[in-house]
């Protein structure tokens, strides 16, 4: 019995709502009629008209009956048309979960309303939305939005084809556009009654174009073309109304629209900063990675590393972060006004910090952060203001390894956003920059490219800053030049003024004259020569400053690209000498000596590339002694680098050098004794054993020991300073300690043989032949030269040894 009743009462809906329909149909067939009838009488009156327009009187009665009977006819119209209207409302009564009915009310009204009024539209779609389930509002919120914005539905064929046409044929197109994909067409195979009825009268525009500016030729940009529509169709609905509505659909059931507001208040209600802050809104979304097609959205929460940043609209978060700092840079007032804090934004995602948690005028959706971009545990501001691993707070170990964990995950992301962001780091600073000059702030906007010259890292954002720079401060220089222009034009004028009224007054002047002379010259006493043009001194030496800023900046620049490059490596030998001698070249000695001293506590000798640690040294002596004459301080360097090792080398070869330069100064100083001593000590393999750097250091000096370079300095300073028994025993340690090549071998016999130690030169040729025997390529020189010098020495006596050494040989 229940299940009769119910399908009863279905079939009475049924034939109730059939009925309906067939009054509706046939009521806007009416209406339609009567249109036509109004549309052909006019017509046929304005023929009329034409043709007798050269006869007043029949003129004068034909309009008044074409008054009279259009009056009759709208009358008529208007009567119909509140018919319609009741018979919707009498049929909604019943069918009110029908959503077909509201989009076909909401349509005829929109169409056939005589007053235009948006306000009644506005109130059906409402009242359908508060009628309609929510699973429904999708239908209604497309017509809406249609409605609204005067944006048609369109399909992805619309878009690839707008791609190409605006694009290279690629299908990539370099505008973004707003394309709204037509839901209820996709689900049931027809379009709403207002956008079918769009269509067919040609009404409404397919796309917007959310490019804000357009350059001309020069690279100006042009704010003449915001807003290029593919119709002369505009939307009647009042700008207010419209955002609140779309702000309302934004909000309250699709999210994703936020992007779409930013461009429409970009584009076509100039809302700017309303526009930055939505922007500001999707920058600080974390969970924008959303993939998907027409309405149905797939939302994923990419993680940092994995560098992924979608919105529905195809837009990176590359895109997302040009494009709001467009909008700051171009209209910095209004996005001030709205909250958004560009400076502090920008600066914290420069300066590596969250750019999630950066300063932001409106509150995120979560809840968990204020205005500012600071959150309740301190986030944005680079440390906690609460120890939450204090045992005040009740923590425990788990918790302090949670802890511990997450700072450490912490460090990785920061250092993912970095790297990330670093691709547009110069952009950024320039949008930085350019949004303090369009709010006036000159000197600030020159102390943000002097910050952005030291912090960023590439030299191609380098360039992007350098020039911005100069052009900045030539565009100053240009104003003052003008401005001085200006005010010396005014000043020919007042002149050209005051002659034409003196040549009247001449006579009267001439008695007042005398007067005014003594005056005129205790004036100048008090107030100096130029006195009377100091406001053009002024003006001259504002412009004078202004170039001698720009001079400046031009020297600066090979300074500042070695900046650059040293910031990418640090361990760059090469572009910390060269940076010394642009210092020189300069003529800034001392700051040519600070970096180079700031390169000995940078540049780690195992990372060094582009020569070795020891050219710093050499080169810091040398400035030393032959620029600033001051030898002591060549003495305390080489003192630092070779006793105290504060240096940790990782080549002895390099260390090796410093001792030798050591040696060559006190040579040319003429320090006879101090250089034989330092040569003595640096092959004594007792420097460095209590060393600052520990085992590191004491690996690379012990190698000095067995360093040649050193060896043939000690030996030919004890050859010439040195006495015949200090030279024999470095010959021997030498020996002894098997760093001596063949060539000392002979070195050392010739040496003894000059001094007439024949058998003690003998001596060193066994030594050395048992060093280096054969096959080894200097056995046979050490052979020759001890078979010769023996059989020189004896002249054919001790055959006997003379035949064992051939032996032997």
């Amino acid at each position: 019995k229940t299940s009769g009743a119910v399908g009863e009462s279905l079939g009475a809906m049924g034939k109730q709502f059939q009925k309906e329909c067939h009054r509706l149909r046939i009521s806007s067939y009416l209406l339609s009629v009567n249109v036509a009838l109004d549309e052909v009488e006019n017509g046929k009156d304005a023929h009329n008209i034409a043709n007798n327009n050269n006869k007043s009187s029949q003129l004068k009665s034909q309009s008044t009956k074409q008054s009279q009977s259009q009056t009759g006819k709208n009358r008529t119209a208007n009567q119909l048309y509140h018919k319609i209207l009741q018979t919707y409302e009498r049929s909604l009564i019943r069918l009110h979960k029908m959503p077909k009915l509201w989009l076909m009310y909401a349509a005829f009204v929109a169409l056939h309303d005589p007053s235009r009024d948006p306000t009644a539209v506005r109130r059906i779609y409402d009242r359908a939305l508060v009628a309609l389930p929510a699973s429904q509002h999708d239908r209604v919120w497309e017509e809406y939005l249609s409605w609204v914005t005067g944006i048609l539905p369109g399909t992805s064929s619309d878009v690839i084809a707008n791609a190409e046409e605006n694009g290279n044929g690629d299908g990539k197109s370099s505008l973004r556009v707003i394309v709204r994909k037509g839901v209820h067409k996709t689900k049931f195979g027809f379009e709403p009654p207002l956008v079918s009825e769009w269509r067919k009268r040609g009404w409404g525009y397919h796309q917007i174009l959310a490019q804000q500016y357009d350059d001309d030729g020069d690279g100006n940009r042009n704010s003449n073309k915001l807003g290029k529509y593919s119709s002369e169709y505009e939307p009647t609905v009042p700008t207010e109304t419209a955002l609140r509505i779309l702000r309302r659909h934004a909000l309250c059931f699709d999210t994703t629209f936020r992007e779409d507001l930013a461009t429409l208040c970009i584009t076509r209600y100039h809302r700017y900063g309303e526009a930055a802050s939505l922007l500001l809104q999707l920058l600080n979304n974390e969970e924008a990675g959303i993939s998907g097609s027409g309405n149905s959205f797939r939302t994923s929460k990419p993680s940092l590393s994995s560098g992924v940043f979608m919105s529905p609209n195809g837009t990176t978060r590359h895109e997302l972060w040009l494009r709001f700092a467009e909008v700051c840079t171009g209209h910095p007032r209004e996005a001030k006004v709205a909250g958004v804090d560009f400076d502090g934004i920008v600066r914290a995602v420069l300066k590596g910090h969250d750019a999630l948690g950066a300063a932001s005028g409106t509150a995120d959706s979560g809840g968990s952060r204020v205005k500012g971009g600071i959150g309740v545990d301190g986030q944005g501001l680079g440390f906690q203001v609460f120890d939450r691993s204090s045992s005040a707070f009740g923590a425990t170990e788990d918790d302090n390894d949670r802890t511990q964990q997450q700072q450490q995950q912490q460090n990785t992301d920061t250092r993912v956003i970095n790297h990330r962001l670093g691709e547009m780091e110069g952009t950024l600073w320039t949008r930085l920059a350019e949004y303090h000059v369009r709010a006036g702030d000159f000197e600030l906007a020159r102390s943000v490219y002097e910050e952005a010259l030291d912090a960023i890292t590439r030299v191609r954002d380098f360039s992007l800053v350098f020039d911005a720079y100069v052009k900045f401060e030539e565009s100053v220089i240009e104003a003052l030049m003008e401005l001085m222009d200006d005010d010396e034009e005014d000043e020919d004028a007042d002149g050209a003024d005051g002659m034409d009224e003196g040549g009247s007054g001449k006579a009267k002047s001439k008695s007042k004259s005398e007067n005014t002379t003594d005056d005129d010259e205790d004036m100048d006493i008090l107030l100096g020569d130029n006195a009377a043009n100091e406001e053009s001194a002024g003006a001259s030496a504002d412009v004078e400053l202004a170039m001698a800023r720009a001079e400046h900046l031009t020297a600066r620049r090979p300074l500042l690209l070695n900046r650059v490059l040293l910031r990418q490596n640090p361990h760059n030998v090469g572009e910390w000498i060269k940076r010394s001698k642009l210092y020189m070249d300069l003529g800034e000695v001392d700051m040519a000596t600070s970096a180079l001293e700031e390169s000995l506590k940078s540049v780690i000798a195992r990372k060094s590339v582009n020569g070795s640690p020891s050219s710093l040294v050499l080169t810091l002596v040398d400035i030393h002694e032959n620029e600033r004459k001051d030898v002591d301080a060549s003495r305390r360097v080489l003192e630092r680098i070779c006793s105290k090792n504060e240096y940790d080398f990782q080549d002895t070869e390099d260390l090796a050098q410093c001792h030798a330069a050591w040696v060559e100064l006190e040579l040319r100083q003429e320090n006879w004794d101090m250089a034989l001593d330092l040569a003595r000590r640096s092959v004594s393999g007792k420097i460095g054993a209590s060393g600052a750097h520990g085992k590191r250091s004491s690996k690379a000096i012990k190698g000095l020991a067995k360093s040649l370079r050193l060896w043939n300095l000690l030996f030919d300073l004890e050859e010439s300073l040195g006495t015949v028994q200090t030279t024999k025993d470095a010959y021997d340690r030498a020996l002894e300690w098997k760093v001596a090549t063949a060539s000392h071998v002979l070195n050392y016999a010739t040496f003894l043989k000059d001094h007439k130690y024949f058998e003690e030169s003998f001596a060193a040729y066994e030594r050395g032949l048992g060093l280096f025997p054969f096959p080894h390529p200097g056995a046979q020189m050490l052979w020759k030269n001890y078979l010769t010098m023996f059989l020189e020495r004896y002249e054919g006596s001790k055959t006997p040894r003379v035949r064992e050494l051939f032996d032997r040989c």
